[in-house]
Formats: C-alpha cells, sequence, structure tokens
C-alpha cells in the first residue's frame, strides 16, 4: 500500500489522543442513588474490573479510518499481462563485472517475466533488431538461452517501437547496462563498475586505447608481434604510433571486455568504374590503388548530372564557362577533410540537369564552383583540378575508407562500458484506490456508534416521558 499523502499519517496519534481526551471529559449523565456509600461502593467495583467500552473503541476506529482516507491510500495489483520484453545484447553485454556476465543476468530476471506472461514479444537489440513472437512467454524461453553478445552497439529506441508494432498496448520492460529510452514502460539494468581497456580505433600507423577504469593504467599492447608499452588515463585515450601501414593489435592481459582487446587493419583494391576519357584522372586513380571493373563500388562520370545517381558517382565537368574563387564550402561532408578549397580559383562548371544537387562550394558572388548529392558529387573538369592541393585529398578520401578492412569492437561507447542506471519496475497492471472505502467505513463506524449509543438510549427516555402513570 501507497500513500499519495504520507505526510498526514503524523496526525494520527493527536487525532486519537484528542478523542480519546474528548470522550474522557465528557459531561457525565445523572445517576440518581438511594444512598452515596452505594455509589461509592459500585465505583470502586468498577475500577477493580473495568467494562470493555465499545463507543470509545468506534470512536477511536471511525478517526484512524478518516485520517488514513484523507492521506489517500491506494493498492497496487501486479498481475501477469501481455509483456514485450527488450534484452539489450550489445557488445558491453559480454562483460563480467556482473557475474557470470552482464548477459547472464540480463537473462536470468528476462526468464522470470517472460515464463509468467501469457502472451509476449521477446526483442532483442544487437548490431540489428530480432524480433520473437507474439507467443507465450514460455515458449520464448528457449530462444532466450541461444542469445549471445555481438561486437556492435545496439538501438534500443527502435527495438522498442519493432515491440510494441508487434504487441500493441502491451507494457515494455527494457533489460539493458545503458541509459532507459524515454519510450520503455519499465526498466532493469544489468551495469556494473568493473574497469576496462580496449582499443577503439585502428589504421596505418596508429593503435588507440581508451580505459574505462578510475585510475590510470600501466600496460602493454602488441602490435605485429612487437610489445610497446602504453599509459591511458582514467576514463581517457591514448594512441601509439606503429611502424606498419596495416597493423594487428591485442591487449596483453585479460580484463571485463575481452571483445575489445583485439583489432586488425588492412587494405584491398577498390573496385572503380569510369566513364569518359580523362587521363589525370585515370592516372590519380591507379597511384590510389583502385581496380577497374564494372559494376564498380564507387563510380566517376565525365559530363553534367542529369539523373539522380543510384550509387555513389563523381562527376566531373566537360567544360567549364570561366572561374571564381571559393568564398565559403559545404564543411559537413567527410570527404572534404583536410581538402581546404577556400582562396583556390575554381572553374565554373554548368548547373547539373537533375533534382536533388546542392551547393558545395561557392563564390564571394554566389556562384556555384562544386555541386554534392546525398549520393554524389559533381565537380569541374578534372584537367583543371589537377594541380589543385585539394583535388588528390578529396579523391583519397572518397575512395580509401571503401578500401579499409577493420576487425575488432572498435567503438568507444562499447568500451568505457555503461555504468549503473536507477531500476524503473514496470508500473502495475490495476491501481485501487483505497480513500473512499476508508471513509465509507468511517462513516457506518459513526452511524453504528450514534444509534447505539446516542439515538437508542434517547429513544428510551421519551419514551419513558410519554408512558402513562400506573395506576
Amino acid at each position: 500500500m501507497a500513500f499519495a499523502l504520507p505526510w498526514l499519517l503524523l496526525l494520527i496519534p493527536p487525532v486519537l489522543g484528542l478523542v480519546w481526551l474528548w470522550y474522557r471529559r465528557r459531561q457525565p449523565p445523572v445517576r440518581k442513588v438511594a444512598g452515596l456509600w452505594l455509589w461509592q461502593k459500585a465505583l470502586r467495583k468498577g475500577r477493580a474490573r473495568r467494562r470493555f467500552d465499545l463507543r470509545l473503541l468506534l470512536l477511536l476506529l471511525s478517526a484512524l479510518l478518516t485520517t488514513l482516507a484523507l492521506a489517500l491510500p491506494r493498492i497496487s495489483l501486479d498481475r501477469p499481462g501481455e509483456l514485450v520484453l527488450v534484452l539489450d545484447a550489445s557488445a558491453s553485454m559480454a562483460a563480467t563485472d556482473v557475474s557470470p556476465s552482464r548477459l547472464e543476468r540480463a537473462k536470468t530476471l528476462a526468464r522470470e517475466r517472460l515464463a509468467a506472461s501469457p502472451r509476449a514479444v521477446l526483442v532483442v537489440a544487437g548490431s540489428q533488431v530480432q524480433t520473437f513472437g507474439p507467443a507465450p512467454g514460455r515458449s520464448l524461453l528457449a530462444t532466450l538461452e541461444g542469445l549471445q553478445p555481438e561486437a556492435a552497439s545496439s538501438n534500443l529506441k527502435l527495438a522498442i517501437a519493432r515491440g510494441r508494432a508487434l504487441l500493441p498496448g502491451a507494457r515494455v520492460l527494457t533489460i539493458a547496462d545503458q541509459a532507459p529510452p524515454p519510450e520503455t514502460d519499465g526498466y532493469l539494468n544489468v551495469a556494473g563498475n568493473g574497469s576496462n581497456v580496449g582499443i577503439t580505433a585502428i589504421g596505418p600507423g596508429f593503435v588507440a586505447v581508451a580505459n574505462a577504469g578510475p585510475g590510470l593504467w600501466r600496460g602493454e599492447l602488441l602490435v605485429d608481434g612487437q610489445r610497446y608499452a602504453l599509459e591511458v588515463p582514467a576514463s581517457g585515450y591514448s594512441s601509439l604510433e606503429v611502424p606498419s601501414a596495416t597493423p594487428s593489435a591485442r591487449i596483453v592481459g585479460n580484463d571485463t571486455l575481452a571483445l575489445d582487446n583485439q583489432a586488425r587493419f588492412s587494405r584491398r583494391l577498390v573496385r572503380v568504374e569510369l566513364s569518359g576519357r580523362s587521363p589525370a584522372l585515370e592516372r590519380l586513380l591507379a597511384l590510389l590503388g583502385t581496380s577497374r571493373g564494372s559494376p564498380g563500388e564507387l563510380a566517376f562520370e565525365v559530363g553534367t548530372p542529369r539523373r539522380e545517381p543510384t550509387r555513389f558517382t563523381v562527376f566531373f565537368a566537360e567544360q567549364a564557362s570561366g572561374q571564381a574563387t571559393v568564398f565559403d564550402v559545404e564543411r559537413t561532408l567527410p570527404y572534404l577533410r583536410g581538402a581546404e578549397l577556400v582562396g583556390y580559383s575554381l572553374p565554373i562548371p554548368p548547373p547539373p540537369q537533375a533534382p536533388g544537387w546542392r551547393p558545395l562550394a561557392i563564390s564571394a558572388t554566389g556562384q556555384v564552383l562544386a555541386w554534392y548529392h546525398q549520393a554524389g558529387v559533381y565537380l569541374p573538369p578534372a584537367e583543371r583540378l589537377q594541380n589543385l592541393p585539394a583535388f588528390p585529398v578529396l579523391l583519397y578520401n572518397l575512395v580509401a575508407p571503401r578500401g579499409e578492412i577493420k576487425s575488432g569492437l572498435l567503438d568507444p561507447s562499447e568500451t568505457l562500458l555503461p555504468r549503473p542506471s536507477p531500476d524503473q519496475p514496470l508500473p502495475p497492471t490495476r491501481t485501487v484506490q483505497m480513500a473512499p472505502w476508508l471513509a465509507l467505513l468511517a462513516a457506518l463506524l459513526l452511524a453504528a456508534e450514534f444509534y447505539f449509543f446516542q439515538y437508542r438510549v434517547l429513544h428510551r427516555r421519551l419514551e419513558t416521558q410519554v408512558s402513562p402513570s400506573a395506576p
């Protein structure tokens, strides 16, 4: 039982005390006795053996129930019903700072809820969202046992939305180690406070390591068979420069999470498709380590865009009219990183003849010198760009990421391990307000007190006064 105004419970002792005091100090009734000595004798007998005072008990109970009703008590009933259970299966759930692991602890909690549910949906949030059901909760227990953490982060919001769509109206319970999304009805946390160190980034000539522990980490990193000493600050990062362009790294020793202790970086040839003749572009693509083939992962075309590209395509204008100095560029595009265009003079290409293209670089007078699309780039002629320092950087940014092969967790949010958050129990299936019933019971007790100890006594007196005298 819970109270909406629990502070009113402090009034119970003084209220009951006032009722008792008022009852004991009320005007005693006039009694006619034959002699005073008989009255005193009766009083002594009454003190020796007191009778049960029903009237006082009724008054005290009605005062107690009235005070309880003012505190607005309610009783929550939690009966098993339909349930959407969302289970986090991200990489951090493999951490062993909760015995035997975070995921195994989550399975134990999920098993109890599913077994009690007559109809349920199990949603597993990992690199992809998997749904099982609707079905009786017990039939999903076998699926639950086979779940394993994945080397990726999870999208709990998407998982909750998928579960609600399969079982509308059911309560949603999320079991995870990360902070609860607001869309869930209930939440159980299975995170711990263990220390962990992991590789969060790897590339040509470098390895980055993160430390989730509360103190400085001193350890060793094994890169291509050679040991390197490394220090990583608490809740921070450190990077290590290595001579290899394709490093393979491993943290020496064991910690809470094993999925982020190894990583590898390598490259492969990117297959490109080139339409049109551009010697400058062909030479640069050869230097970037690409191979020609169809269909290509990346397409290059010479000409003005006349359609929306269905794959990422780099267009080069065949000709340009005049030129202007770049005044500003769209800085949110990742392939412009390190490609400095502001201040350089570019030819002005004809505008694209397809929808969806936006200005990438503009002059001070608003002339568009380059265009971009969500699936492409449109640039001036390649021969007019080949001597520009930003040109090879731009093409490298477009080609190189597609040829990179990385293995390992490489996710800082998982390596730093989500920490415990307060649980949020599921709301009860039914809440009964007790205040009206307590008030009604108090009124019935007062009515009984009035009838037995006031109305009946008054009625007898009236009957005695109006009755005829005996002959």
